[in-house]
């Protein structure tokens, strides 16, 4: 049986597990903020350094791209290193300072660069993240420490993010909001390295008693049925997710027929929602079970794709898109971090997480965009919403043939021990 922490509690948290989820919200939060910053800055950034859609387009892949290799590579190598804290404070200050560089680039040769190079520091950040919270979170409260982090970038990234850094480039310039947005990510880096302790685990060993080759550590990945169908559910996770936030805008102007004012009120309303869904999908797989919460959860995920296939004008559609359409970044971290991590042995976790956001990206964050933009040309728009609502719709099926991690014997022992734990 998984024991309970022994550490003094804060609002039912360990306190060092309330400080360690405390600092990877905020820096996870202000991780993306970074990544993110171009996108809200591009009207900016494209007119000053005269780059056009196309080329912009190339930049937010070449991000994508390194960011997807970069988490699989050093997801791998953590493993095999036997550190975490080790990999994560230069992966985070790396991200920092790239973004800030940003506000120097004078022409899209520098600037494709430097996006990539931020990408590339951004993409094992969320791997490491969670292999550390693994370790050090109560059984109890894995799903919704992982929940609570997920949220920084609804918070930070999301909500607060555009505010930020749009005032800041209209007051001064967007060279500025570069540079500014890029500070809190350093300063908690910096912070970071003092608070938070390294997370040690045994490297796997071969026959021959040497560390075994990464190769051998990715196919080890693959015994394991839940991982195959986590990294599965992953990119089809990140399919209908894109799909949803790509092209929701465009969708309710052309199809709908609503004006800017009336889409941003709507999208608005979903993001507000997705804050809350961060913390109640992961924490009812705590109640539950992961298996009968994602199966739940996938069944919502699939309503808004297919009302607005079925019913692009109603009313009705805009209501199930606000309610549910949130849902889908906030499943993510039951198959990218919390099922794996449930699942394997403390030297593969990081490997596994590298692995499946690696590919979950490329795939559903890089291919699947190049190729919706064919469909949309081709068949309409609301048959890339129909892609995907299917693609939703396979990784429900997909979900159960898993094999529950949160048991419920499981999930009665752990409430036992909190009682004996009360009472001693």
């Amino acid at each position: 049986m998984e024991q309970i922490s022994t550490d003094k509690r804060f609002l039912g948290w360990g306190r060092y597990e309330f400080s360690l989820v405390v600092w990877f919200f905020l820096a996870w939060g202000f991780v993306f903020l970074d990544r993110l910053t171009i996108a809200f800055l591009a009207p900016l950034v494209m007119s000053d350094l005269a780059i056009t859609p196309i080329q912009f387009g190339l930049i937010a892949t070449a991000t994508t791209a390194c960011f997807a290799i970069s988490s699989i590579i050093f997801g791998t190598i953590s493993d095999n290193s036997g550190f975490r804290k080790k990999w994560l404070i230069p992966f985070v200050l790396g991200a920092a300072v790239f973004s800030a560089l940003g506000a120097v680039t004078n022409s899209f040769g520098t600037l494709i660069i430097d996006r990539a190079l931020v990408g590339f520091c951004e993409g094992p950040i969320m791997a490491l993240i969670m292999t550390m919270l693994a370790k050090e979170s109560s059984p109890n409260r894995l799903a919704l420490n992982a929940g609570i982090i997920n949220m920084g970038v609804a918070v930070i990234a999301v909500t607060l993010g555009p505010i930020m850094t749009t005032q800041i480039a209209a007051a001064n310039d967007w060279r500025m909001a570069f540079l500014l947005a890029s500070i809190p990510t350093f300063i908690i880096g910096l912070l970071m390295m003092k608070f938070v302790r390294e997370v040690r685990c045994e490297p796997s060993i071969d026959a021959s008693g040497k560390k075994e080759s990464a190769i051998k550590s990715l196919g080890k990945l693959f015994k394991y049925r839940n991982i195959v169908i986590c990294f599965l559910i992953g990119i089809l996770t990140m399919v209908g997710y894109w799909t949803m936030m790509l092209y929701a805008s465009l969708f309710f102007s052309t199809i709908g027929g609503r004006n800017i004012a009336s889409i941003g009120f709507i999208i608005g309303i979903m993001g507000v929602l997705c804050i809350v869904w961060t913390i109640v999908v992961p924490k009812l797989s705590d109640f539950i079970g992961r298996k009968p919460a994602l199966i739940i959860w996938f069944a919502l995920c699939c309503l808004a794709p297919f009302a607005m296939f079925g019913a692009p004008t109603s009313f009705a559609s805009v209501v199930i898109y606000c309610l549910v359409a949130g849902i889908p970044g906030s499943i993510t971290v039951l198959c990218f971090s919390v099922i794996p991590a449930e699942t394997l042995p403390a030297n593969l976790i990081g490997t596994a997480n590298g692995l499946i956001i690696g590919v979950s990206e490329i795939i559903g964050g890089a291919a699947w965009p190049a190729l919706s933009g064919v469909v949309a040309t081709n068949s309409g728009l609301p048959y890339v919403m129909l892609v995907g609502g299917i693609a939703y719709l396979v990784a429900l099926v997909l979900c159960f043939a898993l094999k529950e991690t949160n048991t419920k014997e499981k999930r009665q022992a752990i409430r036992e021990a909190k009682m004996a734990n009360k009472t001693a």
